[in-house]
């Protein structure tokens, strides 16, 4: 196989990973109301800033606003003036969220679990193994890519 092959054949079968349900539930987890939810459990259960949520899930202040507003409405999240900055605001997980979030964690590791048995675990470990090496190798990627743009001020090539 040439490399373009290989290439296409990987993000046919990345696309074809991102249509399974149990990668939608995943993203969840990664980006949205539940990962926020999950940023604000792993800090320990305290409060929060919108800041911090923001950043830590990785989405814009505006955004994460977005998401607040609606966990806020379905009583997952309580905000409060902070009282450290009168100026900012703190928010903390309620006990509906906490529920919330274990009842979808808990689905999302039956399907784990499932995905564990279907797959073996001779499969399962050598995927792992596979997928740790990918994340570890992100900075020697970026390497790469930067390796091929164009100096600035330079031009890219045209096609």
């Amino acid at each position: 196989m040439t490399k373009e092959e290989l290439r296409d054949e990987l993000m046919t079968q990345l696309w074809r990973m991102n249509r399974m349900d149990m990668i939608e539930l995943l993203r969840e987890f990664i980006e949205g109301e539940t990962a926020a939810l999950w940023f604000m459990s792993s800090a320990g259960g305290g409060r929060v800033s919108p800041t911090q949520i923001s950043e830590g899930i990785r989405v814009s202040r505006a955004r994460a606003a977005n998401i607040l507003r609606s966990l806020r409405s379905k009583g997952y999240v309580a905000m409060e003036i902070s009282p450290d900055d009168r100026r900012k605001m703190d928010v903390a997980l309620t006990i509906a969220g906490r529920r919330a979030l274990e009842e979808k964690y808990a689905l999302l590791m039956r399907n784990f679990d499932a995905y564990v048995n279907v797959m073996g675990e001779e499969d399962i470990a050598d995927l792992t193994r596979l997928l740790k090496r990918t994340a570890d190798s992100n900075g020697l990627l970026q390497r790469e890519i930067m390796k091929k743009r164009p100096a600035s001020g330079e031009r890219e090539e045209e096609v």
